[in-house]
């Protein structure tokens, strides 16, 4: 399980991310663009991992042989 700082500093870097993406399409700087989409993009999957990794119960059971067929949980 990660520490509450460890979200912490993750959700903070999505808002930098997300707020220097707003400022380089207002100041029209593409490098400042891309690099904060970057960080918001990176620090959003890693979010959508802890969140997935919290919540076990909720993994599909996918049989890898014949992927059309779901094998029951538990």
């Amino acid at each position: 399980m990660r520490s509450a700082v460890f979200k912490a500093v993750i959700w903070t870097l999505f808002a930098i991310g997300l707020i220097g993406a707003g400022l380089g399409i207002a100041e029209l700087h593409v490098e400042w663009i891309v690099a904060s989409l970057i960080v918001a993009s990176v620090s959003g999957l890693v979010l959508l991992r802890i969140r997935a990794d919290a919540h076990p119960e909720m993994e599909m059971g996918i049989d890898l042989e014949r992927p059309a067929r779901r094998v029951s949980a538990g």
